[in-house]
């Protein structure tokens, strides 16, 4: 038997907030004695085998490693949107430089032709 349950917070009814795939088998006493199970992925670790949880690098405690975190978490997914933004800082700067330093080079070079 194979279940499918879906979490849901009291507070946020129509909010979805996790779920869980969960196998269920319903055992007698005498299949249950024959068949020993531990508990998680204690042993034994039979019926059914539980393969080690696949867990990100990061763990998510940013407060210990918070480059990492921002690494797996932010680079990731908006590398290319702060590339741009650095970009276009960058050219927003030359171009406010040259509006700053224009009419002083500019009047350097009238007067210097007089």
């Amino acid at each position: 038997m194979v279940a499918n349950v879906r979490g849901r917070r009291p507070d946020q009814p129509r909010e979805m907030t996790g779920k869980i795939e969960m196998e269920l088998e319903i055992l007698s006493k005498e299949d249950a004695e024959a068949k020993p199970a531990g508990k998680g992925q204690e042993e034994p670790n039979e019926n059914p085998h539980l393969d080690p949880p696949n867990r990100p690098a990061t763990s998510f405690l940013w407060f210990t490693s918070p480059w990492k975190s921002l690494r797996y978490i932010i680079w990731n997914n908006y590398k290319w949107y702060i590339i741009g933004g650095l970009i276009l800082l960058l050219i927003i700067a030359m171009i406010g430089l040259f509006i700053y330093s224009a009419p002083g080079a500019l009047s350097e070079k009238l007067i210097s032709q007089l």
